[in-house]
């Protein structure tokens, strides 16, 4: 019989993959920002609930972007995810920190964190399960 390739990972970054994951969602995040800004002003949703609807986004782009990073290395998938949450969040940080206006660090700070990082390890534990089966 042939032996065919052994079920070893490819060598791969996990780094690498969480950032690609990162700047995936980071792009997500803005477009869902965008749609959201669109309801705001046209009256569709109120002012005040937009910052929970940051949080909704971040979470929401961080279970896809952590799916993206997940496909590249299903062998840690949860850590991937969790890394992906991490690399997410600092990635809003620092932009935030380069606005003139710094209320992302007000109050909301600590659900962002939460979100990104929940939406990386919820991805991770869906991503973890799915395996190919040989016929």
């Amino acid at each position: 019989m042939r032996q065919g390739k052994e079920n070893k990972p490819e060598p791969r970054g996990l780094f690498l993959n969480g950032v690609i994951g990162a700047f995936f969602a980071l792009g997500l995040t803005l477009v869902l920002l965008f749609v959201l800004s669109i309801f705001v002003v046209s009256g569709w949703l109120p002012e005040r609930m937009m910052e929970a609807m940051t949080v909704v986004a971040l979470f929401l782009s961080s279970i896809a972007g952590a799916r993206l990073a997940i496909r590249r290395n299903r062998s840690r998938a949860l850590f991937v995810g969790l890394l992906q949450g991490a690399v997410l969040y600092a990635i809003t940080m620092i932009g935030g920190a380069m606005s003139p206006v710094s209320t992302l660090f007000g109050a909301w700070s600590p659900h962002l964190l939460i979100a990104a990082l929940l939406g990386g390890v919820a991805a991770g534990f869906l991503g973890a399960s799915k395996k190919k089966r040989k016929i």
